[in-house]
């Protein structure tokens, strides 16, 4: 397999081995995954170290989004 990416643009996401679309709440709980494997079955080893790449990049997300909103004077929870 190839290198596991965030935030595919489309020449990415249509050449990807896999697609997998993961929302999570702001404390990190998992509210949905959905995965569609291309060409090749993956394991549950490489699902879970995709599931630990969604965890950073959603932090990160987060971050800059409480970041955003706080400078415009948005309190959030």
């Amino acid at each position: 397999g190839g290198a596991a990416l965030l935030d595919l643009d489309y020449s990415e996401d249509s050449t990807a081995e896999l697609d997998c679309n993961v929302v999570q709440t702001g404390a990190g709980g998992v509210v949905e995954v959905q995965c569609t494997a291309e060409g090749r079955a993956i394991s549950r080893a490489e699902l879970n170290g995709l599931l630990d790449l969604v965890d950073g990049g959603i932090a990160q997300l987060l971050a800059a989004q409480r970041a955003t909103l706080a400078q415009a004077g948005v309190h959030v929870l």
